[in-house]
């Protein structure tokens, strides 16, 4: 009979966003995007009520967000849709998930135009 493990004891899922692309044109600040997601992020249906389920950090041009309770890789890109449409770069900066739970902020790739043009 196999040993009863305590489902309570799991480890904590960390996701990372890299803002560097938008954070070295100057467009993106970090720590702003950090004070939006502390102030946002629900825990039990209440906003800002972080405690210690939920960390953000950042670091250089990363920011991470460690939980230990229910939170989703979804829930995040929602956020950081909403930062993104609060600050009016939204037309110009995409979320994209690049591995499980490491995600990155990326200017949308505009085609040159003029050499459409010339064809």
């Amino acid at each position: 009979m196999a040993p009863i493990t305590n489902k309570k004891a799991k480890a904590a899922k960390k996701f990372v966003v890299d803002t560097s692309a938008p954070t070295e044109n100057g467009v993106f600040d970090p720590s702003s995007y950090v004070k939006f997601l502390i102030e946002n992020i629900k825990v039990d249906g209440i906003a800002g009520n972080l405690g210690d389920e939920i960390t953000v950090t950042e670091e250089g041009s990363k920011v991470i967000v460690v939980s230990n309770t229910k939170f989703s890789g979804k829930y995040l890109k929602y956020l950081s849709k909403r930062y993104l449409k609060k600050n009016q770069i939204r037309d110009w900066i995409r979320f994209v998930s690049v591995k499980q739970n490491q995600y990155q902020l990326q200017f949308y790739s505009v085609a040159d135009e003029e050499e459409e043009d010339d064809e």
